[in-house]
């Protein structure tokens, strides 16, 4: 298993054009930032530490911190990492109080061309606070997990729930709730069309992330929302038809063979059993996402339905293919318009879904190797002081590791109270 870390800033970067000169007086406002600088790729590189980088993410500066595995030797190198990440940020503290900074307000060397050419931004609500992030987290969990790992998660009164669905410090778990919806028991799990079959902890933690994808994306109003990826609160950035292709071979040969059955399972039999879903669950010919896309505001009145339907997606995993990804959808093509976000730095409008294609974690469980589905959690969390950040990243990489390889129906939970700002 691998557990990596994301840092969100509120920090601004911009790339300066190539024919832009800074004055040697600085920049003096926005609006000569605007016409020196572009927009940067997204994810673009600005700074590689030990195991760690400063990217771009929009506009935003996000600290990246690469996945370390589970064992003594992976927590040991992360901390190494968290150590030596904080060293920058410490670095980049001291200058909280300018508005604008460029490579030369830092010491030789920091940035090294061509990468030096940026200006970073700190607005005004940023400007002297020590720098803080929204953090996410991304690991591996095994399908066969996944069901404990959603009932942590459903018990507001859990660390974890406040710590990953708390947008403030110790505050309420907003999105327990929802979770508890699709945390259904076993027997609301079974294929009345396979007489007899008890489904595998595999089929019951896929068929688990599978109604919350649904629920997530259901919307009779058809409501707006910003981006796709804003829905999904646990998003796997594992392909789901190789979660599919995770499962028991008796269950893959079984729903291959009847996609029919396997569709019917999923939206009328388990769908059926999740609140204000109606008695005969979802309807298989409906969209699998029914909110309206409105490219964070930028669409205005005009927001996008996304063509998916559940019928589609649920049939594509048997085979492959996960419709819910940018890969199955290349930009370029006739249905460019579709596909391609309106704000030019962000791409793809189905970014970061399965966006890891068929990769899985790897983890040793009881002597054997398992594969694990790759999961970011997405939900907004309280945000942290930078020299709380090695805390968090300690915290995060034992509760996962935990929640893989301890005791089936053993009590697991964050070891600690909520960090605090």
């Amino acid at each position: 298993m691998a557990v990596g870390f994301e840092f969100a800033t509120g920090w601004d970067i911009h790339r300066l054009r190539d024919d832009a000169v800074v004055p040697t007086t600085g920049i003096r406002d926005e609006a000569q930032m605007r016409l020196l600088t572009t927009s940067f790729p997204k994810a673009y590189v600005v700074k590689a530490g030990l195991g760690w980088s400063m990217t771009v993410d929009g506009t935003e500066i996000e600290y990246v911190v690469d996945q370390v595995e589970e064992s003594d030797a992976g927590k040991l190198l992360l901390t190494a990492r968290m150590a030596d990440l904080l060293t920058f940020t410490t670095m980049m503290n001291l200058r909280r109080m300018q508005s604008f900074l460029t490579a030369r307000d830092f010491p030789p060397g920091t940035f090294l061309a061509p990468r030096d050419r940026f200006v970073i931004h700190i607005k005004h609500d940023l400007r002297g606070k020590a720098i803080e992030a929204i953090p996410q987290v991304t690991g591996g969990i095994r399908l066969a997990r996944i069901r404990k790992l959603w009932r942590i998660l459903s018990d507001p009164n859990s660390r974890a729930a406040k710590q990953f669905f708390a947008e403030t410090t110790g505050g309420a778990a907003l999105y327990s709730g929802v979770i508890r919806q699709v945390t259904l028991r076993p027997s609301q799990l079974r294929d009345s069309n396979w007489a007899g079959h008890t489904p595998s902890a595999k089929l019951r933690g896929l068929v688990t992330m599978i109604a919350t994808y649904l629920q997530r994306g259901y919307s009779p109003r058809q409501n707006g929302v910003g981006a796709a990826k804003y829905l999904f609160i646990l998003m796997s950035r594992t392909k789901f038809s190789a979660l599919f292709s995770d499962l028991p071979s008796v269950e893959k040969t079984h729903y291959r063979q009847h996609p029919d059955q396997w569709v019917s399972y999923i939206c009328r039999e388990v769908m059926a059993h999740v609140p204000a879903m109606g008695p005969h669950g979802i309807d298989p010919a409906g969209r699998l996402i029914e909110r309206r896309i409105t490219d964070r505001g930028a669409l205005g009145h005009n927001p996008i339905l996304l063509p998916i339907t559940r019928n589609e997606w649920l049939r594509g995993m048997l085979v492959g293919r996960d419709l819910l990804s940018a890969a199955a959808h290349p930009l370029g093509g006739a249905d460019n318009a579709t596909w391609e976000d309106s704000n030019p730095e962000l791409g793809h409008r189905l970014r970061g879904l399965a966006g890891l294609g068929n990769r899985m974690d790897r983890l040793q469980y009881q002597g054997r190797e398992n594969k694990a589905a790759i999961i970011e959690f997405r939900a907004r969390q309280a945000t942290l002081a930078h020299t709380l950040w090695p805390g968090y990243a300690d915290r995060m990489h034992k509760f996962f590791t935990e929640v893989n390889e301890g005791a089936r129906h053993g009590v697991i939970d964050l070891d600690a109270p909520p960090l605090a700002v």
